[in-house]
C-alpha cells in the first residue's frame, strides 16, 4: 500500500518573540505617529501664540526624546518585554506634560490608542497600571480646572466619566482576553500533550505490534514445523498404542495373579496373626507360673532360713547338754573314786564297816551306771549335734540352691517378658502387614479397574490419534494461512517506521 506523506505547516507567530517583535514595532509605529501629531500640533500653536513656549520646547523635546529612544531600544533588542513597559512609561510622561499643560479633548482621547494597542501583549498588570495612571492624569488635569481656573463646566466631569469608563472598558478587555487567550492557550497545550502522549501510545503499539507480529510470523513458521513433526510423532503414537494395548492385556493377566498371590498372602497373614495371639497367651500363662513359682522360691528360701536358725540354735542346745553331761560324767567319776575309797576305807574298819561297804560299792555301781549312761548320752549327743551339723550344711546347701533357683527363675520370668513383649511386638507387626496386605489387595484391585479403562482410553487415544493427524494437516494449512496474513500486518505496520524513526 502506496505511503502519504504528511506536511505540517509552520506558524509564523508561533513563539512570543515573533509576537513581541510584531507588538513591539506597532506600538513604535504608534506612538511615533501620535508624538509627530503631538509636536505639529505644539509647533502650530508656538506659530499662533497660544501656547507657552517653555511647556512647547518641552512637549517637543520629551516627543522626540521618547520617540529616539523607542526606536533604539526596538533596533537593538526588537523581541524584548521592556519595550512595552519603556515605550508606554515614555508616552504616560509625555502625555501627562501635554494634557497638564495644553488640555483639549484631542489630548485627552489621545492615549486610548495607546492603552488599546497595550492590549496586544495580553499582560494585566500592565494595562492595570497605565490604565489607573492615565486615569489619575485625567483626574488631576479636572481638579486643576476647578481648582486653579475655576472652571466648574460639566462637560468636564462627563468627559472625565466617559475617559475612566474607556479606562475601565480597556483594563477588562485586557484582563479577559488575557484569561480567553491563557484559557485557549492552555487548552490547545493540554490537548497538544494529550495527543502528543496519544501519539506515544500509537507509535509503541505499533512498535510493539510490529515486533510482536514478526515474531508471531516466526512462530508460525515454527508451528508449521511443529504441526509436521506433531503428524510424525501422532503416528509414532498409534503404533505405540498398539504395542501398549498388548502389554497392557499381559499385565492385567499378571496382575489378576498378583491378585490371587495376595489373597492367599492375607488368608496365612491371618493364620500367622492367630498363631501369635494363641503364642501371646501361652507366653503369659508361663509368666504367669514363673511369678508363682518365683513367688514360692522366695516363701522357700524364708523357710529355710528358719530351718538353718532353729538348727543353729539346737546344736548350740545340743553342745549344752553335752557340757552338762561332761559334767555329770565328772561328778559320777568323783562318785567312783570316792565309793573306791570307802570300800578301802571300810575294809580296815572291820566288821564295823561292812555296812558303810555295802553302801559304798552300790554307791560305786550308780556311779559306773551313771557314768556308762553319760557316755551314752554324750554319744547319743554328738551323734546328734552331727546329725544336726550335716541337716545345717544340707539347709544352707538349700538355701543357696533356693536362691541360685530363684534368680534363675527371675531370669527366665524376665526372659518370658521379653517374649512377651516381642510376641506382642510381632501381633501388631503381622496385624500391620495384615491392614498392607489388604490395602495392596485393594490397591491391586484398583490397578485392575485402571488398567481396564487405561485399555479403554488406550483404543479411544488410538481412534484419536487418526483425527488428530488430520485435523494437524489441516492445522498447518491454517498456519500457512495466518503466516500470509501476519507478512501483510508486518507490510502495513512499516508505515509507522518514518514516526519510530524520529
Amino acid at each position: 500500500m502506496d505511503t502519504k506523506e504528511t506536511v505540517i505547516n509552520e506558524r509564523k507567530y508561533n513563539e512570543k518573540s515573533a509576537r513581541n517583535k510584531v507588538i513591539n514595532w506597532f506600538m513604535a509605529l504608534g506612538t511615533t505617529m501620535l508624538y509627530t501629531l503631538y509636536m505639529g500640533v505644539v509647533a502650530f500653536d508656538l506659530i499662533k501664540g497660544n501656547i507657552n513656549f517653555v511647556v512647547g520646547t518641552v512637549v517637543i523635546a520629551a516627543s522626540c526624546l521618547a520617540v529616539i529612544i523607542n526606536w533604539s531600544v526596538y533596533i537593538k533588542k526588537p523581541t524584548s518585554d521592556i519595550l512595552g513597559w519603556g515605550g508606554i512609561t515614555s508616552y504616560m510622561v509625555v502625555y501627562g506634560i501635554f494634557l497638564l499643560s495644553y488640555g483639549t479633548t484631542f489630548v485627552k482621547v489621545s492615549a486610548i490608542p495607546v492603552l488599546c494597542a497595550a492590549i496586544l501583549f495580553f499582560d494585566n498588570r500592565l494595562s492595570r497600571i497605565f490604565c489607573i495612571v492615565c486615569g489619575i492624569i485625567n483626574i488631576v488635569y479636572v481638579a486643576q480646572l476647578v481648582v486653579i481656573y475655576k472652571n466648574y463646566s460639566s462637560q468636564n466631569y462627563l468627559e472625565l466619566v466617559i475617559i475612566l469608563l474607556t479606562l475601565h472598558t480597556i483594563y477588562k478587555c485586557s484582563d479577559i482576553g488575557g484569561r480567553f487567550s491563557h484559557d485557549s492557550i492552555h487548552a490547545i497545550k493540554d490537548q497538544q500533550a494529550l495527543q502528543e502522549e496519544m501519539l506515544e501510545d500509537i507509535l509503541e503499539i505499533a512498535k510493539i505490534v510490529q515486533n510482536k507480529t514478526a515474531e508471531s510470523s516466526e512462530l508460525v513458521h515454527e508451528l508449521g514445523k511443529s504441526a509436521e513433526t506433531i503428524n510424525t510423532a501422532i503416528n509414532e503414537i498409534s503404533s505405540t498404542a498398539q504395542d501398549n494395548a498388548y502389554n497392557i492385556q499381559e499385565q492385567n493377566i499378571m496382575t489378576q495373579s498378583i491378585q490371587q498371590s495376595i489373597n492367599k498372602t492375607v488368608e496365612r497373614s491371618e493364620q500367622v496373626v492367630d498363631i501369635a495371639k494363641s503364642s501371646s497367651e501361652s507366653v503369659k500363662g508361663g509368666l504367669d507360673i514363673m511369678n508363682q513359682l518365683e513367688e514360692q522360691s522366695v516363701t522357700i528360701i524364708s523357710a529355710n532360713s528358719l530351718v538353718a536358725d532353729s538348727m543353729e540354735r539346737l546344736q548350740e542346745k545340743t553342745n549344752e547338754v553335752r557340757d552338762i553331761a561332761d559334767i555329770i560324767f565328772n561328778i559320777s567319776s568323783q562318785t567312783n573314786l570316792l565309793a573306791l575309797n570307802a570300800s578301802i576305807e571300810s575294809a580296815r574298819a572291820g566288821e564295823a564297816g561292812k555296812g558303810f561297804a555295802v553302801v559304798a560299792d552300790e554307791i560305786r555301781k550308780l556311779s559306773e551306771q551313771t557314768r556308762q549312761s553319760t557316755e551314752n548320752i554324750a554319744k547319743i549327743i554328738g551323734e546328734l549335734n552331727q546329725n544336726a551339723r550335716t541337716v545345717s550344711d544340707n539347709v544352707k546347701e538349700s538355701i543357696q540352691s533356693t536362691e541360685v533357683q530363684g534368680s534363675l527363675i527371675t531370669s527366665v520370668s524376665a526372659n518370658f517378658e521379653k517374649i512377651n513383649d516381642n510376641v506382642s511386638i510381632l501381633t501388631d507387626h503381622i496385624s500391620e502387614i495384615d491392614h498392607m496386605l489388604t490395602d495392596l489387595a485393594g490397591s491391586n484391585n484398583r490397578i485392575v479397574d485402571n488398567i481396564g479403562h487405561l485399555s479403554a482410553s488406550t483404543e479411544q487415544i488410538m481412534a484419536s490419534s487418526e483425527e488428530t493427524s488430520a485435523m494437524s494437516e489441516k492445522n498447518y494449512e491454517k498456519a500457512q494461512t495466518t503466516k500470509d496474513f501476519l507478512n501483510e500486518v508486518i507490510n502495513t505496520t512499516k508505515r509507522f517506521d518514518k514516526y519510530l524513526s524520529n
